[in-house]
């Protein structure tokens, strides 16, 4: 009997002895395993954001600002909310702006010089063409949503010669881009434009205060195509040239005729991908950057009823 006894402990032994290689073998490997699937998720993190990362340094936006001297209330509120996502600015004034890079126009501030300070703006775009795809031009009460900017050129190339923005068809025949919703030129448009008609002779560059006219009428001196159908595919705004109040008030569908598009109002007015509203206070661009950027509904009272009633 204590034979026995022994031969089943030391056969017991054995078997864990045996048995504990393999424990630390099964252990390492889940180890391993675990570690692994953290250094395969992190490194997919990884490079899911490399890959937006590199998606969104294809589209080089520079956003070039009419900015009238002296206010700085609007350069301030601008500087903290979108401007900084873009990939490059500069503020257009008739003096330097401490601090900013500005492209300086000697003349009296006026509304007569807005062309004059787009011709300064694009002369400046075309030295830039090698480092930027696109070149918004737009006011400094303008707020501009950079990554939805960015989200439909993604869908165009900078090669072509185009602009777009918000069209108003009432004015001239053709129409022109609204300056005060923005307009944005590709690298090419902006070189044919400052090279075919600035420098030959072929544009009118004498002051004008409607900057619009101007610009539609030599674009299509030159060959550039200017594209005023950035709607989306329920037929709401992209661009426009008043604070979203304006739009979403019904009677103001099409402006009083001045819109190519008739749009919708209240939520039938503006794209979820809306890029720009115009006439916007420098309060308000800070009371649009938190709508956008920070507030947000908490997730575990979503559709939750309300029993404290």
């Amino acid at each position: 009997m204590k034979l026995f006894f022994w031969l089943k402990l030391q056969d017991s032994s054995q078997r864990r002895l045996l048995l504990s290689p393999l424990v630390v073998l099964i252990v390492w490997c889940l180890a391993v395993y675990i570690i692994g699937r953290i250094a395969l998720s992190h490194n997919g993190d990884e490079k899911s954001k490399a890959s937006k990362d590199l998606g969104r340094k294809k589209v080089r936006v520079f956003c070039m600002l009419n900015h009238k001297a002296g206010d700085e209330a609007r350069a301030r509120a601008v500087l903290e909310t979108w401007l900084k996502r873009c990939d490059g600015y500069a503020f257009v004034s008739t003096r330097e702006r401490t601090g900013s890079p500005t492209i300086v126009v000697p003349r009296n501030e006026s509304r007569l010089i807005l062309w004059v300070k787009v011709q300064a703006m694009l002369r400046r775009a075309n030295t830039l063409r090698n480092e930027y795809d696109w070149f918004l031009k737009t006011d400094d009460d303008t707020y501009v949503i950079v990554e939805n900017l960015r989200l439909f050129l993604s869908n165009h190339s900078a090669t072509e010669a185009v602009y777009f923005g918000n069209e108003f068809s009432h004015d001239i025949p053709g129409g022109f881009l609204s300056g005060g919703a923005g307009y944005v030129l590709s690298k090419t448009a902006v070189q044919l434009i400052v090279e075919k008609g600035f420098d030959t002779g072929l544009c009118d560059l004498a002051d004008h205060e409607v900057e619009e006219h101007r610009l539609a009428q030599c674009a299509g001196k030159v060959g550039v195509r200017q594209d005023g159908d950035t709607i989306d595919h329920l037929g709401r705004g992209r661009f426009f040239p008043y604070g979203p109040e304006k739009h979403f008030t019904p009677g103001n569908e099409d402006l009083g005729g001045w819109s190519k598009h008739r749009l919708g109002h209240h939520f039938n007015c503006c794209s979820d991908t809306a890029i720009s509203f115009h006439y916007i206070t420098p309060i308000y661009m800070y009371i649009l950057d938190y709508f956008i950027y920070i507030l947000q509904p908490s997730k575990d009272w979503t559709n939750a009823e309300n029993t404290d009633v």
